[in-house]
């Protein structure tokens, strides 16, 4: 099915424009607010390095630059609307394994990123919003996922209210999105886990008695595809000892048209002494997998963010260290102990991540990410090793 959502919004840009920010309205004209609109440009040079502990299985590698350009109008009458262009190209010609498609910082086949990522029309009046067409989502089961080069965004239409104190209502339908990290550059259909007709979904973000909660609901329109229905709620609750100390909770599951719903819940407690952060989680699934649409929400999985979400139990701890406003190094390490069942994959490891970022200027940052997954001797699956240099660019 072809997106009626995207033909909408190629439609509106003949005739009106938007955006999503709580200012006054001004009073440009149509074509002064197109001709004061403001042009953005976020590049990232990106290598990746993912490693094999298996014999004669090549490295997956790739070495690009691009990101996101984006041109978004004044306001006129409330209104915005925006363009934006995502790109990952090769550079260097540094690619290996299937031309570098193993490391989603390229297509899967291995060519380059180059697609019209963003194409909306945003009517804000401050309390209202309604956004249509391509955009990126910020919703624990739906989001926009950039743990790579270039984020999720989706062919959706979107209202949010924000008339209630320290709280946002939202309610969404999506047709189509444009995959993990965007790697198929473009948006394509998702027949076989969704559907033909897309989702809907409702989401909360709250604040009740010094509390911070988020709900989210999502559905799909017909019962042709794997999923059913996604579900996810969490809290954070502040306690008054140390500095900054807080436990959270989670929980949620993944209804499928075959086979049993999944169940998640997740604990995280942390607190901070001057410039370290320290945090200690645990997370179990049970039952069946549980899926998110596109995002990382379990507290277990800072690394992948997409699975594989198999019955289990998982314990972890993170420390942030802090040593100057401009700099943070973050230590990871899980534990997942999969369930024994000839149904899934044994997804049974370790894993320790560093992830080291620097603040270089105000329009740059240099990020290091490297981590160490060691399956159990059971395992169905490989050790390996990703590691990545990021440099972060803003015009």
């Amino acid at each position: 099915m072809k997106s009626k959502i995207f033909s909408l919004t190629v439609l509106a840009f003949t005739s009106f424009s938007v955006n999503a920010v709580d200012e006054e309205p001004s009073n440009y004209s149509f074509s002064e607010a197109l001709q004061n609109g403001e042009t953005t440009i976020n590049t990232q040079t990106f290598y990746f390095n993912r490693s094999f502990d298996k014999p004669g299985e090549d490295d997956a590698e790739a070495l690009t630059v691009g990101g996101i350009m984006k041109y978004e109008s004044a306001n006129f009458s409330d209104t915005k609307v925006a363009l934006a262009y995502y790109g990952s190209h090769r550079l260097f010609g540094i690619t290996d394994r299937d031309q570098g498609g193993g490391t989603s910082i390229l297509q899967s086949n291995g060519d380059d990123i180059a697609f019209l990522g963003e194409a909306y029309i945003d009517f804000n009046t401050g309390d209202h919003q309604l956004q249509i067409g391509r955009q990126r989502l910020s919703t624990p089961l739906m989001g926009d996922h950039a743990i790579r080069l270039l984020p999720s965004s989706y062919e959706a239409a979107v209202y949010r209210n924000k008339s209630f104190k320290d709280t946002t209502l939202e309610a969404g339908y999506v047709s189509r999105y444009s995959g993990f990290t965007s790697k198929l550059s473009g948006f394509d259909e998702q027949e076989g886990k969704w559907g033909t007709d897309g989702l809907i979904y409702m989401f909360a973000d709250t604040e009740l008695a010094g509390v911070a909660v988020r709900a989210q609901f999502i559905d799909t329109q017909d019962d042709s595809g794997t999923f059913k229905n996604y579900k996810y709620v969490d809290a954070k609750l502040p306690i008054g000892i140390g500095q900054e100390t807080y436990i959270k909770g989670q929980y949620g599951g993944t209804g499928y048209e075959e086979g049993d719903s999944s169940k998640m819940l997740g604990v995280k407690a942390g607190t901070t002494f001057g410039p370290l952060d320290l945090a200690v989680l645990y997370n179990k699934i049970e039952d069946n997998e549980f899926k998110a649409v596109e995002s990382g929400p379990m507290y277990s999985d800072w690394q992948q963010g997409y699975g594989n979400y198999e019955p289990s139990d998982a314990v972890g701890m993170q420390l942030i260290y802090h040593p100057s406003e401009n700099a943070s190094v973050k230590l990871g390490f899980v534990d997942v102990e999969s369930e024994d069942n000839d149904a899934f994959n044994n997804d049974t490891f370790t894993e320790a991540n560093l992830d080291v970022k620097y603040q270089i200027s105000e329009v740059s940052k240099l990020r290091v990410r490297y981590s160490i997954k060691d399956q159990d001797d059971e395992s169905d699956r490989e050790d390996r090793d990703d590691f990545r240099i990021i440099y972060y660019y803003d015009f």
